[in-house]
Parts: structure tokens; sequence; C-alpha cells
């Protein structure tokens, strides 16, 4: 096979030059991708104008667009994105006559189909105003339309500037919306049309290149709320305002006449992503004197990311150091960083040096090209030295060894000892490892091989050495020398140690607390009731428990359903806050503590203040919550209180809902508090389930919602208790992140019973 050698300039390393020729070629596939990609978006728009205006067919569309291409001698994408470019808006059927245009005010510079459209956006959002202003360069906020204002009152919002608090500033400097339901929340603030009140809606126009304007809509009421579909409902009517006013009222990409000051740079302004933080530059406009390094016109720079035009220099930092200028408004450099400069076809490795300063919202970016080999060379030699690499050749013909000087720091000898020779490199060796290099030597003779072997250097310290090589033929396919390199990993490789070590430790320690939750999971099967159903003085009765998915999430859950000596029923249920043996050990404290004070006859209220007070004396820094019912068979009636638990749901003639909430606090919060009861008279055929949180939280679910699936699944769950806690329990997702205590009763059917 001949011998690939990338472009050579003078004097210049061919490893440079071989990493030139790489970027080259990435360039080149990432602007062909991209190419395909936009031109297969841009094509069936621009056909989609064809066939509106001029009332093609799709084929005839089709047709007539790449006719025009070859007529005019470009591409059908370029044609394509031309005709998108200049296309006219369609028109609107507002109304055009004065006597028919709502009371309405329009700026100077806008015409009547913007004013209309404002007035249509206010009346789809039901608002007495809406305004829209536009970012200026400065950052201040201009007023480019509004409809409900009078002129006084525009004329006070006509400009904002950027230090001034009002919600259209903070809305344009957070890059988010502001939900207001009612006015008066914002005591202090200036409002637009403070003299209506009510609600505000401030949503900023957002595009690629950051904020072009805010949109606020302003109601003359309060409103209960922006629900999720009101709130995506304003956001689209915003966009539309920006859309066809602010952004359509100049070409993409230009900015006001400071422009001038870019001279031979560019300028981008920030992309965010959900949460503000910064994930690109894109840029919005090019100096007439920039020169680009890829040889590309300002028309194909302007819209595009900074990660997508220079990824070799967003290697390099030039992300981080424009956040850096953004935030803090001080300049700063970069390089000088390699780079391949493109002048037609030609392509020259070259070193770049990067300026970037704070401009208007966004940065300046400068670039200084130079072709300066030995600063190329010199920093060729220091990425070798930071990254500890040496490179080496040797000859086959002459059996000549070459290092670079980091090659001798790595072996530990100094450059006049001379390099070692091929066939002695083994003396410098672990002994282990000897088979593993002269089988990297031999392959080297016919492909590439990499290996990894530890090198004695002469003062006796081991170093981790991973080597990389690969043959150099002639124009005739014969081998004339294999090339490499080496690089120390020793750091990596001690690193690694440790971390090993480290791991070993954390799995002891996970031994140890895998211990423990066995122990606490243990002791709650002990002390809790059994699942099995019973039937208690004619009540049937289920009980559940179920563990969290991670074993290490032992909780506090728990229950207890028994029969008192005067013939009532205990029905308890409760979660000790925290996991592991604290939580199982105060579960039976509360548990043990609860069934003592049953036996005094004391009603549901009076047995959680006396267990409140020995959290406080007895289990000091136990908390937790608790429901706890006496029921009386003799007329079903169910006596009950709570201290901060979720209140029971009853299922009756297949309707589940939730039981008003009596007053309680959790255990354990305050001293002296008292619990208000509840008491609810039970009928036949009814069902109750008292539940802990676990068997609804849901990460990423609202409360009512896993509430509103328990009652459904609760409601078509039968009449058996041992079903319907079954199929409550599997109507719960299992991968809970906490216990869940679950019971069922049911009074049943008087002519089923008998």
């Amino acid at each position: 096979m001949p011998a690939q050698h990338p472009p050579q300039t003078s004097g210049l390393d061919p490893r440079v030059a071989r990493l030139a020729a790489v970027v080259e070629r990435q360039q080149q596939e990432i602007e062909r991708l991209r190419a395909e990609r936009d031109g297969g978006l841009l094509v069936p728009v621009a056909e989609g104008i064809l066939v509106e205006r001029l009332g093609y067919s799709p084929a005839e569309a089709a047709a007539h667009l790449t006719e025009l291409a070859g007529k005019t001698g470009v591409t059908v994408p370029e044609l394509a994105a031309d005709l998108i470019g200049g296309a006219v808006r369609p028109p609107r059927s507002f109304p055009a006559r004065s006597d028919e245009m709502p009371d309405f005010a329009r700026l100077p510079g806008r015409d009547a189909e913007d004013a209309a459209l404002l007035e249509e956006v206010r009346r789809t959002a039901g608002a007495a105003a809406v305004a829209l202003w536009q970012v200026q360069p400065d950052g201040a906020l201009g007023l480019a339309g509004h409809t409900g204002l009078d002129l006084l009152e525009a004329s006070r919002w006509r400009h904002l500037p950027v230090l001034m608090d009002c919600l259209p500033q903070r809305a344009a400097r957070e890059r988010r919306p502001h939900w207001v339901p009612d006015a008066e929340t914002t005591p202090g603030l200036p409002l637009l049309a403070d003299d209506l009140g009510g609600a505000r809606a401030v949503v900023p126009v957002t595009t690629s290149r950051s904020i072009a304007g805010v949109v606020e809509f302003v109601w003359p009421a309060p409103l209960p709320g922006f629900p999720p579909e009101r709130r995506r409902q304003l956001t689209a009517l915003a966009a539309l305002c920006g859309r066809e006013i602010v952004l359509s009222a100049q070409p993409a990409g230009t900015l006001p006449s400071v422009v001038g000051l870019l001279d031979a740079g560019l300028f981008a302004r920030p992309r965010t992503d959900e949460s503000g933080h910064v994930v690109d530059f894109e840029i919005a406009q090019v100096g007439e004197d920039f020169e680009d390094p890829g040889g590309r016109s300002p028309r194909e720079l302007v819209g595009r990311g900074m990660t997508r035009v220079y990824p070799l220099l967003c290697a390099y930092g030039l992300g981080e150091r424009a956040v850096e200028v953004l935030t803090s408004g001080a300049s700063r450099q970069l390089g000088p960083i390699p780079m391949v400069t493109r002048r037609g076809d030609a392509a020259t490795p070259a070193m770049v040096d990067v300026r970037i300063t704070r401009f208007l919202d966004g940065v300046r970016i400068g670039l200084t090209i130079g072709h300066d080999e030995h600063r190329l060379a010199q920093l060729l030699h220091n990425l070798q030295h930071i990254g500890r690499l040496g490179s080496w050749e040797h000859s086959v013909l002459t059996g000549e060894m070459t290092w670079t000087e980091q090659t001798f720091e790595l072996f530990g000898l100094p450059p006049s000892a001379g390099p070692v020779s091929w066939d002695e490199l083994c003396t410098y060796v672990h002994p282990d490892d000897l088979p593993i290099v002269r089988a990297f030597q031999n392959a080297l003779t016919t492909q590439e091989a990499a290996t990894v072997f530890r090198l004695i250097r002469p003062d006796g310290t081991l170093r981790q050495i991973r080597a990389h090589g690969e043959p150099v033929t002639s124009e005739t396919g014969e081998l004339v020398a294999v090339r490499g390199i080496y690089q120390d990993l020793s750091a990596q490789y001690q690193s690694q140690v440790a971390l090993t070590a480290t791991r070993d430790r954390l799995a002891d320690s996970e031994h140890e607390a895998r211990q423990q939750n066995r122990i606490a999971r243990e002791l709650q099967q002990a002390i809790l009731p059994s699942s099995r159903p019973v039937d208690m003085n004619g009540l049937c009765v289920a009980v559940r428990y179920r563990p969290a998915a991670q074993e290490h999430k032992v909780g506090g859950d728990w229950y207890d359903a028994t029969v008192l000596p005067d013939g009532r029923i205990l029905l308890v249920i409760g979660d000790v806050a925290g996991h592991g043996i604290e939580a199982a050990t105060g579960m039976v404290a509360l548990r043990n503590a609860l069934r003592g004070l049953a036996v005094t006859g004391a009603g549901p209220g009076q047995l959680l203040e006396w267990l409140n007070t020995t959290t406080f004396t007895v289990n000091r820094g136990v908390t937790g919550t608790a429901l706890c019912g006496l029921y009386e068979p003799a007329d079903r009636t169910l006596t009950w209180a709570r201290a901060g638990h979720l209140p029971p749901m009853l299922v009756r003639d297949g309707v589940a809902e939730q039981l008003p909430l009596p007053r309680g606090i959790l255990l354990g919060a305050r001293a002296g508090v008292r619990f208000e009861e509840s008491v609810l008279r039970l009928r036949p055929r009814d069902t109750l389930v008292l539940f802990t949180d676990g068997l609804i939280e849901r990460r990423g679910v609202l409360l009512d919602d896993s509430l509103d699936r328990l009652a459904a699944a609760a409601c078509r769950s039968g009449t058996d208790v041992e079903g319907i806690s079954d199929k409550l329990l599997a109507e719960a997702t299992s991968d809970t992140e906490d216990d869940s205590c679950l019971i069922v009763i049911r009074v049943p059917d008087p002519v089923t019973s008998a």
C-alpha cells in the first residue's frame, strides 16, 4: 500500500498537518450534512409558497422550482431560501375601513395590519389591553404597538430603560414569562394600566438569537390562575405578535447602525435552555472586514451557532470565555489555537488568536490569523508536555531510532544518552509485560497496534505507559519504518487504584447499611399484624404492607387493627419520619404505646393527645403522622381523628371520595395540642380505605392525580376486602421510593352475611 502523507508545509511538523487535515475533513462533512438537512426543510416550504401564490399543484410547484434554479444557476435549496426570505406576508382577513377599526393606537411606521393583529390577539386572550415592546440595542424596551391603552398611558411606557424594575424588563432579563393572577401581589412595582388592576401575563418573544421583544396582557380583574393550556395559548399569541410585528420589520441578522463597531469581528448572541443557562452563541452579524478561517461568506455564518461554525475553538474554551465576558463584562483572550484556514480549495494550518468583548446583549469575537510555523511547533511541544506524550520513529531500513524531547522525559533519560533502540526497548520493560511488548512490536510491521505496559526507569520507578504505533510504507508498499507515541498513564493508574480502594471501603459501608436495613425490615415484619383478612365483630378488615423498592429506604410506616376489651375495633395507620432502624424503632414505640392507651376507653382525639405527649417525654425526637379510629359495631359508627395524616377514602354506592379533614397537626411538632374528632356512620356495603402517603406519592405526578387514580381503582375493585387490597396495591406503581401501608374495611351486606 502506498504511504499516506498529509499535506506538507515547509518546516511544519507532519503531525500538525495531519491534525489539520482531519479537522478539515470533519468540517466539510458537517457542512455537507447541514446543507442536506437545510435543503430538505426549505424546499417543501418554498413549494408550498408557490402552490399558495400561483395556484400550482404540488407537482407543478416542484417542477417550476427546479426550472427556475436551472435558469438562475443556483441550487434548488438556495433558490428556496431566497424565495422564503422574500415571501410577502399573506393578507389577513381583518377589517380595513377606519369606521370598522377598533379603538386602538397605532405607532408611527406600523401599518393597520399590525394594529389589527394586536386587537385580534387582545380579543382572543379576553384581555382589556395588550402592549408589545421591542428590545433595543442597549437592552432597553421600546413600545412597538399597543391596544386598549390611551395615548397618555402609552407615552408613559414608550421607553423602558434596562435598569427600570418592571414586569416587562424582568421578563426580558430573566428570559421567562411572569404570570400574575392578581396585581395586588406586586406592591411597589410599576404596572402597565395600573388603573385596571387585575391579572397580568408578561411573555418574552424569544428567537434563537435571544430576546426580540416582550408582550404584556392586562385583564380588568384578578384571575383564579393560569392553567397550562392557558399559558400555552398566551405564549403562542405573544410569539405571533413578535413574529409578525417585531421580527418581520427587519431582515434576519440585521442590527442597528452601531454594528460598524464590529469592523473585523463578528457579533453573537447567547442561546439558552429552559433553565436560562447559556448553551451556545449564535452569530447575528459579521463585520465587513471579518476574515473567516474557513473562507465562508457572512451569509453562510449568520444564524448559525458557534459550536457548529468553530468546533475546534469551542473545544479550546471559546464558549466558556464568552459566558465569562457576558457575565462580568471584562474582555477575554484565547489562543494561539491551531486551525485549518481555507482559501478556495487550499487548506493550510494556521494559528488563531481570539479576543472576546461585551457588545450590546451579546459578545464581539475577533479572530487574528497567523501562519507562524515556529509558534505551531512550540504549541505542539506544549501540548505533548501537558498530555505527557512522546513521539518516536524507528527506521526499518537503517535501524535508527528517533525520539522527541518528551520521550526522553518519559523514560527518565537525558537527551545526551540518545534514544533507546528498537531491540533494547525490552530491557526497560517489566518482566511480566515482555510478551505484551514483543507482540506489539511484531504487529506494527503490518498494521496499527496499541498496548499498555509497565516501564522501569533508570531510577527504579515504574510508569504505566500506553503505546500506539503504525507502519510506514513506501509507494511500492514496502515497509520502511514504524512510528508512534508513548503516553504516561501513571497518574490515571494511581487514581484508579485510589478509586478502587475507595469503592471497597464504600462496599463495606454499604454492607453494614444493608445489615441495619435487614434488621429494621425484620423488626417491622415481626411487629406488624398479619395481612390475612379477618372478621372483627361483623366488620371485614384486610391490611397490607409493602416495603420500598429500594432496600435502604426501610421506613416507619405502621398499622394496627385489633378488637379492644369493650368490643370496639381499633383501626390505626401512621408513618414515622425517616428511614432505617431509628424509624422502625420509633414506629414500634408509637404502636405499643397506642395499644396500651386504647384499653382506657378514651376516644381517638384523646389517644392522639397522649401519643403526642409521649413523643416529647419518652420518645424524644420522634415525629410522624397517624390516623386513629374507633369503630362501634352496634351502630356502625366510626369515630376518628388525625395527626397530620391523609384522610380515609369512603366508597359508597359506586362513588369514592375523601372524608373531610378534622384539625390535627403532626405528632411531635408541638406539645399540648388538641386533635379534633369526626364521626362517620357507615352503611352496609360501605368500604373505607386507610393508607399512608407511600401508596400515592410519585415523582413527577401531582398528588390530586394520584388520589383520583386511587379513587377510580377503589370503585372498580369489587366487594372482597382482600381483592380490593391487592388491586389497590397493584394500581400503585411498584417502584415507590417509600413504604406503603393499607387498611381496607367493609361493612358487609346483611343479606349476604345471613
